[in-house]
This record gives C-alpha cells, sequence and structure tokens, in this order.
C-alpha cells in the first residue's frame, strides 16, 4: 500500500482538526490550521515548479514553516534537502529550489516565505497527482563524527514504517512532546511527522514556562544538548519523561535528572535505524541508581568480528535490524558495504548485553586509539574527564608524534571561575589512578567549546584539526 506522509498527516487533522499539533514561544496550531497551512505552502511550492524529482532545500528554524514545506515535499512528490546534507551532495543532486524565511538583500535565487504564504489559496491534495512514496523523499547528513557527513536518502515509505513504529512514543492526543534538537535536524524532522501521523503535538521552545503551560510530557534531545540545558537545574516540578541520546548517559547526568523527570531514557537511535532500543533508569528499591532494558521492534544484537551472536556480558560490535533501514550512503559503497552487511545495520558502536537487557556501549571502533600497541577506550576517558569537580565538557583525542607513539591530549571546558591548574591537579588524583599514566591524557587544553556533531557525538578528528592549526598558527 502506497504511503504518503502528507496525505497521512492531513487524515489526522480530519480526525483531529481541534487538537494542538504545534505549540511555540510565540504562536499555537490546531490541526485544522496546521492543514490549512500545509495546503497553502502546497499551492505555493507547486506554483514553484516544485514536484517529483525536485530537491527543496529549506533554511529555516521555524517547525511552523518546516513542518508545513516538509509535508508539501511529500504530497507533492518531491525530497526535502537538509542544509547540511546540500553542502555535500554531488552536483547532480543539487537542491533544484531554495526556501528560506530569512530576508536577505542577497536572495541568489533563493525564494522568501512570507506571510502571504499562509494566506494563499490551498491547493486540494485530491487533485494531485498520485506519488511514488518509494522515491527519494528526505536526505539526511549523518552525524559526521569520523569526517565529512555521509548522506542517506529515505523514502516516504520508510519514513511512515518509521512513525508507525514509534506510535507508542506519540500517543494520539496523549504526548505532547519538545526537543532540543533544529527544526531543520533529522532528529527532530523524523519525530514531528510522527507526532503528525500519530496525533500528538509538537512543542518547540526552551522555556520551561511554556512546557508547563502546553503540557509537555516528553522531552527529548542529545545528552549535550539537555546536560547544557540542565545544567545546575532542577525543575520545580517534575516532568514524566525525558529521551536523551546521541553519546554515553553518564550515571552523574542521568541521576541529576531524575530530580527533575519521573524517567530517563537513554535512547539508542541513529539516522540510519532510527530509534533501536531504550535503556531507562531508574532509582531501585535500595535507592541506588539502575538500568533496564526495553526492547522496541528493532532487533539488537552484539556480534563478534565473524558476524555472530556473542553471549551476554561479552563485548562486541553493536549491529541493528528492522524493516525500516536506510538502503545504504549516497555514492559511498565503501561505507555501505562495511555498515550494511546481510540485513543488518553494523552502528560502529561496541558494546556489551548486561543482566537486566540493558545495551551497555562501551566506545565505538573509532574511540579505541592506538598509542603505540597500548589502546585507549576514548569514550571512557571522556566519561572521566566530565565527572572532574570543575569540568565542563571535556574530549580526549590522539595526535601523531615523528618517530614515536601518538601522544594524548585532551580538551577541557572551565566551569565558570574554576582555573585549569586546580582542574589538572584533580585529574591526576582521580583519573591516572583509574586509567594509569600511559592511558591518560599527557596535556590538558583549555577551549570554549569540544567539537561535537548535532547529536552530541564526539568530533575527534576536529579536535586534531583545532590542534593541528592552533599549534601551527
Amino acid at each position: 500500500m502506497a504511503m504518503n506522509i502528507g496525505r497521512m498527516a492531513l487524515a489526522t487533522a480530519t480526525q483531529h482538526p481541534d487538537l494542538l499539533a504545534v505549540v511555540t514561544d510565540r504562536s499555537m496550531l490546531t490541526y485544522d490550521q496546521l492543514a490549512r497551512l500545509v495546503r497553502s505552502f502546497t499551492a505555493r511550492m507547486q506554483a514553484l515548479g516544485v514536484g517529483p524529482g525536485s530537491r527543496v532545500e529549506l533554511d529555516s528554524g521555524d517547525v511552523t514553516v518546516a513542518a508545513p514545506v516538509i509535508l508539501g515535499c511529500a504530497l507533492l512528490g518531491a525530497a526535502w534537502v537538509s542544509v547540511g546534507a546540500a553542502r555535500h551532495l554531488p552536483e547532480r543532486l543539487r537542491p533544484t529550489h531554495v526556501l528560506t524565511d530569512k530576508f536577505s538583500a542577497e536572495t541568489d535565487g533563493r525564494h522568501l516565505i512570507t506571510s502571504e504564504w499562509t494566506t494563499s489559496a490551498p491547493a486540494d491534495p485530491m487533485a494531485l497527482e498520485p506519488v511514488s512514496d518509494r522515491a527519494p523523499f528526505i536526505y539526511a547528513p549523518t552525524s559526521g563524527t569520523t569526517g565529512a557527513p555521509k548522506i542517506l536518502v529515505l523514502s516516504q515509505h520508510q519514513q511512515a514504517l518509521r512513525a508507525h513504529a514509534t506510535r507508542d512514543d506519540f500517543v494520539t492526543r496523549q504526548t505532547v512532546f519538545c526537543t532540543f534538537f533544529h527544526a531543520d535536524a533529522y532528529p527532530f524532522i523524523t519525530r514531528f511527522l510522527s507526532a503528525f501521523v500519530n496525533g500528538a503535538t509538537v512543542v518547540q521552545s526552551h522555556d520551561p514556562a511554556v512546557w508547563y503551560a502546553a503540557g509537555v510530557n516528553h522531552l527529548y534531545g542529545s545528552v549535550a544538548q539537555i546536560g547544557t540545558a540542565m545544567a545546575g537545574k532542577v525543575l520545580p516540578r517534575k516532568l514524566p519523561l525525558v529521551h536523551v541520546s546521541g553519546a554515553r548517559l553518564s550515571d552523574e547526568l542521568a541521576l541529576h535528572l531524575l530530580q527533575s523527570f519521573d524517567s530517563v531514557v537513554d535512547l539508542y537511535a541513529s539516522t540510519e535505524t532510527n530509534r533501536s532500543f531504550k535503556n531507562v533508569r531508574f532509582i531501585d528499591g535500595d535507592g541506588h541508581l539502575a538500568v533496564r532494558g526495553v526492547q522496541l521492534d528493532s532487533k539488537v544484537e552484539i556480534a563478534d568480528d565473524n558476524g555472530q551472536a556473542v553471549p551476554q556480558g561479552t563485548v562486541g560490535f553493536v549491529r541493528v535490524q528492522n524493516d525500516y533501514l536506510a538502503d545504504g550512503y549516497l555514492d559511498n559503497p565503501e561505507a555501505t558495504a562495511t555498515s550494511f552487511r546481510d540485513g543488518w545495520f553494523y552502528t560502529g558502536d561496541l558494546g556489551f548485553s548486561g543482566p537486566l537487557g540493558e545495551l551497555q556501549v562501551v566506545g565505538r571502533s573509532g574511540d579505541i586509539l592506538n598509542l603505540g600497541g597500548v589502546k585507549v577506550n576514548a569514550m571512557a576517558i571522556d566519561d572521566a574527564l566530565r565527572a572532574v569537580e570543575g569540568v565542563s565538557d571535556a574530549m580526549c583525542f590522539d595526535v601523531p608524534v615523528p618517530g614515536k607513539a601518538n601522544e594524548l591530549l585532551a580538551f577541557v571546558v572551565p566551569a565558570a571561575g574554576v582555573s585549569m591548574t586546580d582542574i589538572a591537579d584533580r585529574v591526576r588524583l582521580t583519573v591516572q589512578p583509574r586509567f594509569g599514566a600511559q592511558r591518560s591524557p599527557q596535556r590538558l587544553i583549555e577551549i570554549s567549546a569540544v567539537p561535537r556533531a548535532h547529536d552530541g557525538g564526539a568530533q575527534r578528528f576536529m579536535c586534531r584539526t583545532l590542534y593541528q592549526t592552533h599549534r601551527n598558527g
């Protein structure tokens, strides 16, 4: 059966016209109003020549713009291209249309979205030609933690299956979710598409007062985003649930979040697979932090070098299988062959299955650094550095040394008023005894912010580049 995300969202609007679809700091839209907006944007886009085979790039951080543009692309059989993906597409796949809500004297062929778009005569979806749900619908970049991001191409069929698979998170007329992801980032887009298909409410705001007023009961964000937003803060009234993803959730942050949320979900997800697995963090009967694994519709396994599943507690490669995996990476057969094998997506993470079915990620294959034969788990060292009093963020990385083993360094973001001298002393007392001198950073370098991808993933290659640039400059 053909699955058109735009028609599915409009069907939800017909069933629940009075339900709030979108809440922002400045406005609210019911599903009936959202449907009107989608039809109006669709008519405008069609007048610009958008149709099957078109690729539409959007420059906007406003969900009330991003949502009708992307749903309009679905109705017209066009593809949406993220700004991040557009920079890395081959010439033959460059966007055919660029839309923006940012006024500039230099238009450069961009089409400016104005208030007229919201009041133009709406398109009749039933009069539009049927479109293929297997054609490209979303061009999205990976996080780019190891260099230039790889590009994924997802169809409406795959996106519709993802929306169906997440209906227990986006419950009709019950779920009100807010996220720290940008409106033009895939982690937000896949969630608001799921919300609109299933009849949930989307909130775009960083203000807890708006969360309470709108009835937010699900908060989403990367570990870095949530950690920064909640640093030193406890909400005046607990919210039901926070989902974090994109990096390892430390016990310290989990405990802190449990002061503001009834439940903390450490979500294992990627653009390649959508959400795959949940680790639920909670306080057990003895008052200790505990974790419980929750299986979703995806199959998650730990495999060895030969592709064989390993027993519980054995470290191996994390792989995921479901019905809506991406097909591979655009124009990158080598990376596709490495990551997509025998119906599985190999995530690049190293992990093991714990006694309560939890998925314990111990690092990435790229996070295992080789210092002249000495193997170092960079993610574990990052966690230890961030746990040091006075450290806001930290990331270790290795740099080549001519004729010698690579040297291990670390960028550190000190908390306000904390000196690097004090931090260095604390690292010597806590980190070095734990990992040993060979596996501890030889130098700590102060930096205002460590380089992270949009999902909070470590960009160690950028650390090396920044360090080399600074040293040579």
